[in-house]
């Protein structure tokens, strides 16, 4: 035989025996798992009781080279490896495990978990050699053992609530303070309401914590439930239901629903704590939950108001969440029958949807309806408050033969047409017209007119009645000249600037 090839041979063989046969003192565990476990290094575990050995009930037994696949641990519970080539492995189960066990040869490499795992990546069997940075040779997996105990499921919810009660305010505002009136004139004031909520726009309270608490038996055993407790870090203890009192036997496969629910002082983050003990074969558990009020169910009392005006009736609803909102509305003010002094209080209030809490604001307008001498309007208030509008009826209308529709001299036309006629070219009939009608209107609402106001107004008529037939008087004569300043003189009569003073408008 070639001796290069007998060597070559011979060099494959001594290969094969250093991979087979490592030298066991060498050995040690390896890196660190998926889930960041560092393997212990074993040799004292029995192939059939490893588990046993290190303290658990329970072992499932995976032969040859950890091999993929889906496997039946107890006929409820699975277990899967995946990616395995016969080194190295990933698993995930259905049942909390608390080791995994990887054989090859006589050693073990023993991964333990401290809180119970379900899954884990990169697990594999012991490596030859003492620097982990150049591991030598991985021995072949011979079996893994998965050890665990069995424990029910606990889980549990914590839904957190809290009332929050708002606080509400209103502003009302009126466009006017103090009126002089005469008598039976209406004045139209705007007001505005304000509503909102007030400088602390609520106040949280009834802080609460509930939900329930879910046992499952995900073993093949009966569990013996000796107590279902549940309390909240910095609170203490609450008080459970499941349906009677313990114990409970949960058959294989079974699960028990308990609620629990509490009042707390504030709003607090806080953790709360389900523990169910057992029993026998079957441990107990416990799950944790968040009492958290970032999440929690708000329980909304008076977050509506209805607002109302008690003489302009309801202004309408406001929530929290159109908040603050301005009602704008108008209402007039008067007539009054007598003269005298008033005052007129108009209140706008709110009510909650829930308890009821009130609130409310006024506006006082002072009122002068002058006695003896009256007040004086202009032509503006007197074209538009008459029977025909469209301002509210003013009856001194009425004085009139005809009211409105009385004729104006020999024109053809009403008290209420001059009125509207619009003083074309400066038309110095209508213009001297309209303060003429103003005038008569005033003194017939009780007005006094001083005598050089009423020689003006006598001069007036005179004029107004010979230039009645196509009321017009020529602009640039001596006639026309004369209208525009009698029109002048009734003008400032009208206006308050002589005579008795101006009626608001």
């Amino acid at each position: 035989m070639n001796k290069k090839l007998v060597s070559s041979l011979l060099s494959v063989l001594f290969v094969l025996l250093a991979v087979a046969q490592p030298v066991a003192a060498d050995w040690s565990g390896g890196g660190v798992s998926g889930n960041g476990v560092a393997p212990v290094y074993r040799t004292d575990l029995p192939s059939n009781a490893e588990c046993e050995t290190l303290g658990y009930d329970f072992g499932y037994k995976v032969d040859a080279a950890a091999p993929n696949g889906t496997f039946n641990i107890d006929g409820i519970n699975t277990v899967t490896i995946y990616g395995s080539d016969s080194y190295t492995f990933n698993w995930s189960s259905t049942l909390g495990m608390d080791a995994v066990v990887v054989k090859a040869g006589n050693g073990a490499n023993v991964y333990t978990y401290g809180v119970e795992s379900k899954g884990d990546t990169n697990l594999h069997s012991p490596y030859s050699g003492t620097d982990a940075s150049a591991p030598g040779t991985i021995r072949t997996v011979s079996h893994v053992t998965f050890c665990y105990d069995y424990e029910v499921d606990v889980s549990k919810t914590a839904n957190t609530s809290f009332k929050r009660t708002y606080n509400w305010k209103i502003d009302k505002t009126g466009d006017q303070t103090a009126l002089t009136l005469s008598i039976g004139q209406q004045f139209l004031v705007n007001y505005m309401v304000t509503v909102g909520l007030d400088t602390t726009p609520f106040v949280d309270s009834d802080w609460a914590v509930g939900g329930s608490i879910t046992v499952e038996n995900n073993t093949p055993f009966d569990a013996n439930i000796t107590g279902v407790a549940d309390s909240i870090s910095g609170f203490g203890a609450v008080s459970v239901d499941c349906g009677g009192a313990p114990p409970y036997t949960l058959a294989s496969g079974g699960t028990l629903v308990c609620s629990y629910g509490t009042s707390l002082p504030d709003d607090s983050s806080r953790t709360n704590t389900a523990t169910v003990t057992t029993t026998g074969i079957v441990g107990g558990g416990e799950a944790t939950a968040a009492v958290d009020f970032g999440t929690a169910t708000i329980n909304e009392v008076d977050e509506c108001v209805d607002v109302t005006d008690d003489k302009y009736g309801s202004l309408g609803t406001v929530c929290e969440d159109t908040a603050p909102k301005t009602f704008e509305y108008a209402m007039y003010v008067g007539p009054y029958a007598t003269c005298g002094e008033y005052t007129f209080v108009n209140i706008a209030s709110f009510v909650t949807n829930d308890t009821g809490a009130k609130g409310s604001d006024s506006w006082t307008i002072k009122i002068d309806v002058p006695c003896g001498c009256g007040c004086t309007l202009t032509q503006g208030y007197w074209k538009t408050h008459s029977e025909k509008g469209p301002a509210p009826y003013d009856d001194t209308w009425a004085l009139l033969p005809n009211g409105a529709n009385t004729p104006f001299f020999g024109t053809g036309s009403s008290y209420y047409e001059i009125l509207w006629m619009a003083p074309k070219g400066g038309n110095p009939y209508l213009i001297l017209a309209h303060q003429y009608i103003a005038a008569e209107l005033n003194v017939l609402n009780g007005a006094s007119i001083p005598p050089a106001v009423l020689s003006a107004w006598n001069e007036a008529t005179g004029l107004l009645f010979d230039y009645a037939d196509g009321a017009s008087i020529p602009k640039n004569k001596p006639d026309g000249v004369r209208a525009i300043e009698l029109a002048t003189i009734l003008d400032n009569y009208n206006n308050g600037l002589t005579g008795p003073g101006h009626c608001s408008e």
